[in-house]
C-alpha cells in the first residue's frame, strides 16, 4: 500500500488546524486506498493530540519527542525528519504552507533531492498498481492562471498547502497505530533565538469568521461604516489588495492569493472588482453577496 505522510505543526504544544485539514482532505480523496501517517514533532504529546490526528484520518501517528522540539527550530526539525526518511521514504509528504512550513519544506526537499510544489490550493491523486502520483495545483503568473504540477520522478513527492483551504472532518470511530520515538541530536542547532516580541495589535483571524464584510478600492473611504456593519452582525472586516497597499487596512485583513483563504457562511464583497487573486481566497464561501456599481465586474461571476 502507498504511503502518505502529513506534517502536523504545533505551537506551544497545541496542534495547528492546517495539519488536520490535510489529513481530512487526503482521507476524503483516497479513503482506505493509501496508508496515511501523521508526523508530529514535540517535547510531549497527549492522548488528545493522538485522537485529533486519528479522527481526521491518520492510519498511523508518528511522534518524535525531545525537549529541543518544543518550539520550531529549522536545524532540529529538518534533521529529525530527514533522518527518519533515510530508510523509509513515503510516496507523498504534505506540509502546511505556514511561516514554519515554508521554511521547513524546501530544506527537506533539498536534503532529499526531491521535488516540491509550494503554496498549493488544490490536491488530487492518481493511484495505479505500482505508483501513487500527486497533482498539486497552485496560482501562477500573478494569479492569472492555475498550474497543476507533478513531481513524479523522485519520492517523496512534496507540496506545501495553504491553510484554511480544506475542511476538518472527524470520524470518532477511527483507530490508528502509534509510534513514539526519540530524536538523537548529532550536533547543536546553529540557530539561536535571541528574543521574541508579541504583536502590538490584536491578530485578526479571518479564517475563523462566520460572516465577513469585505471592502475594496471602490469603498476605500467607507471602512468605518463597514466596521460598524461587521460589529452589528458579529462578523469581521476584510480588505482587498488595493486597500492594504494603500495602508488603509492592515495586512492580516487581506483576503486572496497573498492573504488569508476564508470560507465563511456569508461573504459580503463591497466595491471589489473580483480579480482572480482575490476570488481564489474566498470562492468557497457558502453565500457570496456582491455590491458593485459595475454590472460587468468579475465578482458577479461567483456571487
Amino acid at each position: 500500500m502507498r504511503n502518505i505522510w502529513v506534517f502536523i505543526e504545533q505551537k506551544e504544544n497545541k496542534i495547528q488546524p492546517v495539519g488536520l485539514e490535510l489529513l481530512s482532505e487526503t482521507k476524503r480523496l483516497l479513503g482506505e486506498e493509501a496508508h496515511i501517517s501523521a508526523l508530529l514533532l514535540t517535547d510531549q504529546h497527549t492522548q488528545k493530540d493522538i485522537d485529533a490526528m486519528t479522527f481526521c484520518g491518520a492510519n498511523e501517528v508518528i511522534i518524535i519527542e525531545n525537549a529541543h522540539l518544543k518550539a520550531y527550530d529549522t536545524h532540529y526539525y529538518s534533521t529529525a525528519i530527514t533522518d527518519l526518511m533515510v530508510d523509509d521514504r513515503p510516496d507523498v509528504f504534505l506540509i502546511g504552507s505556514t511561516l514554519e512550513g515554508r521554511d521547513l519544506a524546501p530544506r527537506i526537499s533539498a536534503r532529499l533531492n526531491t521535488g516540491l510544489t509550494a503554496d498549493a490550493t488544490k490536491l488530487d491523486f492518481e493511484l495505479t498498481e505500482d505508483k501513487l502520483k500527486l497533482f498539486a495545483t497552485r496560482p501562477a503568473l500573478g494569479g492569472n492562471l492555475f498550474a497543476t504540477i507533478i513531481c513524479e520522478d523522485t519520492i517523496p513527492q512534496m507540496a506545501t498547502i495553504r491553510p484554511s483551504i480544506f475542511a476538518i472532518e472527524e470520524v470518532k470511530t477511527r483507530t490508528a497505530s502509534v509510534k513514539v520515538m526519540p530524536f538523537n541530536m548529532k550536533e547543536k542547532s546553529k540557530i539561536e533565538i535571541l528574543s521574541k516580541e508579541k504583536l502590538t495589535h490584536k491578530k485578526i483571524e479571518l479564517n475563523k469568521a462566520q460572516v465577513i464584510i469585505a471592502g475594496g478600492r471602490g469603498v476605500s473611504n467607507m471602512f468605518s461604516t463597514l466596521k460598524e456593519l461587521a460589529y452589528l452582525v458579529g462578523g469581521e472586516v476584510a480588505a482587498s489588495r488595493a486597500v492594504v497597499d494603500a495602508n488603509i487596512e492592515q495586512k492580516d485583513r487581506l483576503v486572496g492569493q497573498t492573504g488569508s483563504t476564508v470560507h465563511p457562511k456569508v461573504y459580503l464583497a463591497s466595491g471589489i472588482s473580483g480579480a482572480i487573486q482575490h476570488i481564489s481566497g474566498m470562492e468557497k464561501s457558502e453565500l457570496i453577496i456582491a455590491v458593485n456599481t459595475d454590472p460587468n465586474a468579475l465578482i458577479f461571476d461567483v456571487a
